[in-house]
């Protein structure tokens, strides 16, 4: 097996801030590279030209110190005033051996401005002091050593993050990769579903994927769903040229890492019954849908109606979900929106939910869902194929769009504790969770299969669509024409 080596850009950018979705995997991912020994790995950075820089000593330590969540991080952990969490973020940026990426400049602002929606003058007004501060601190940086770029030894096998990904292919500077290439295919959501993010993001991971498919050698996907449409997408885009599609589906993590960290996982059962769903607030995953059973439920079930928790950052493209909520007053004693946790927060309320809810329109893989179910919490579902992936078909299934059916779920989970108890005896029974090590070493065992003479930067044969695939690519179709035609 030729040398491997991770890109360890994303947690970097990310900071000491809880990671989520995409980063929450790719941080396992470098967290396992580090704890693993049965071979030697290298690791790296990926800079604004394109080029890689292997980590010295020093920032080796501090990203072991960072993934292992050990540095003190910008989460609302108490309440404090402006100034000193303005100084609390200043000093985690000071103590810091590189420049944090645009998304923590956000999450900061958030944490010291209380600002949750990222607007306001407040929240902005923190986000320049922040980035004034990185750069005054970029510019008296000393300029380091030369180190070897793992992307032009034809030798190794690298892993490219989502952001180095993104990096290169925005600038167009593919000519300084000669090694072989591997990625994490998250999910194709924005081609699926254009509808679902914003334009620009849209056009972004375009160019993105076309990048990951015209130069990796191996597409790890973390879903058999997600698998199936890359490959779909990639026999469409250039049948002569299509990668390596594998799985590893990721698990949850949350859980892992908290025990790691000697936390308690007894289920505390204190306060108002409250139900959960933990995810980033926007279109996609139809929080609407919620609002409109709760609303419906109340004069039905009054105290018997748990208080809804919306536990996540906001995203883009809720106006719909402020309008409800400004249209539907009596709502607001019911339903709760906590953003910017710590993981020992977020951890404690899927410990002590009654029960969760995921009624998202489309999923790469369901991260929340699956960290229901590693913490033993019973998660009524939407119909999205990867959600069952997620939950291992051990959970309640539901049409995304259709209200009177979660109605009657929810109405029953509130009601009947027999069917909770048996969802929770099911998940004791029969989940399996899968581990963090695990996922790596599936992934280390996807690199292995390409064997030893792994291609360079020649395109690969092309390979046969999977068996079925053309049937798939038409459902794909017939489901995304579905979303469109409907309101969400």
């Amino acid at each position: 097996m030729k040398k491997l080596y991770i890109d360890a850009s994303l947690p970097f950018r990310w900071g000491p801030h809880p990671p989520v979705g995409i980063p929450r995997v790719e941080t396992a991912l470098v967290r396992q590279a580090l704890r693993w020994n049965s071979s030697p790995i290298g690791f790296f950075v990926v800079d604004a030209q394109g080029r890689g820089r292997m980590l010295g000593e020093a920032e080796l330590r501090y990203l072991r110190r960072l993934v292992e969540g050990q540095l003190p991080q910008v989460a609302c952990e108490e309440d404090s005033p402006y100034l000193a969490r303005l100084w609390k973020v200043l000093s985690v940026m000071r103590d810091a051996p590189f420049d944090f990426g645009r998304e923590f400049d956000r999450v900061a602002a958030v944490f010291v401005s209380g600002s949750e929606k990222r607007r306001g003058l407040k929240f902005h007004l923190s986000k320049t002091a922040i980035r004034v501060f990185k750069i005054a601190k970029s510019c008296l940086r000393p300029k380091g050593a030369e180190t070897k770029d793992p992307l032009k030894d034809e030798n190794a096998m690298c892993f490219l993050s989502s952001a180095s990904v993104h990096e290169i292919a925005a600038r167009k500077l593919t000519g300084n990769v000669g090694c072989g290439i591997f990625t994490i295919m998250h999910d194709l959501i924005p081609i699926d579903f254009p509808q679902f993010v914003g334009p620009h993001h849209a056009r972004g991971f375009v160019r993105n994927t076309a990048w990951q498919l015209e130069n990796s050698h191996l597409l790890v996907c973390v879903s058999k769903y997600t698998a199936d449409r890359v490959r779909c997408h990639a026999s469409a885009s250039n049948p002569d040229r299509v990668p390596e599609v594998a799985v590893a589906s990721p698990g949850a993590f949350l859980k892992e890492g908290v025990a790691d960290r000697r936390r308690g996982s007894r289920r505390q059962g204190q306060g108002r019954k409250f139900v959960l769903y933990c995810s980033t607030i926007e279109i996609r995953k139809n929080h609407i849908l919620l609002l409109k059973v709760w609303r419906r439920l109340l004069p039905l079930l009054g105290d018997r109606l748990p208080t809804l928790v919306f536990c996540g950052r906001w995203g883009w493209m809720y106006d719909e979900l402020v309008a409800f909520m400004d249209a539907n007053p009596e709502l607001r004693e019911h339903v709760e929106f906590r953003s910017n946790l710590s993981d020992r927060q977020l951890a404690e309320l899927y410990r002590d939910a009654e029960f969760s809810v995921y009624p998202s329109a489309v999923e790469g893989w369901g991260l929340g869902a699956a960290e229901c179910l590693d913490f033993g919490l019973p998660v009524l579902i939407s119909d999205a194929p990867s959600l069952t992936e997620a939950t291992q078909g051990l959970m309640p299934t539901l049409p995304a769009r259709d209200v009177e059916a979660w109605c009657a779920a929810v109405a029953k989970a509130c009601t009947d504790p027999d069917w909770l108890a048996e969802l929770r005896e099911t998940i004791a029974s029969r989940y399996r969770p899968i581990r963090e090590r695990d996922f790596f070493a599936a992934i280390v065992g996807h690199v292995t299969a390409l064997g030893s003479g792994a291609p360079g930067r020649e395109a690969r044969r092309p390979q046969r669509p999977a068996p079925g695939a053309s049937s798939r690519r038409g459902e794909a179709a017939a489901e995304r024409a579905a979303f469109r035609r409907a309101e969400l």
